[in-house]
């Protein structure tokens, strides 16, 4: 879906919730795009460790499972979106549009 974005630079992917933390220390990205469930540390978690230390990093929870949407915005997620939405959802979502 974000190759059909234009204007979206891909800065780095993570394998698990403590990677990502990792990454976006490394990286300082303007937006995190994060699933809930990963191995290890969990993105739920991954997501409060991020809006914690740097508040201003946009979250986006992209998931699966529409159960999670009330614990990833208690977490400091900025949008919930689901994998099965549309192109044009997430492109809003990434760039305000």
């Amino acid at each position: 879906m974000l190759s059909q974005i234009p204007g979206i630079a891909w800065a780095g992917e993570a394998r698990d919730g403590g990677e990502a933390v990792e990454l976006a220390a490394d990286l300082r990205p303007d937006i995190v795009l994060m699933d809930v469930r990963m191995p290890g540390m969990d993105g739920l978690e991954a997501t409060r460790r991020i809006k914690r230390q740097w508040p201003d990093v946009k979250v986006i929870v992209l998931t699966m499972y529409a159960e999670y949407q009330e614990q990833a915005l208690a977490a400091g997620a900025d949008i919930f979106l689901l994998k099965s939405g549309s192109t044009a959802a997430l492109q809003r979502a990434l760039c305000g549009t």
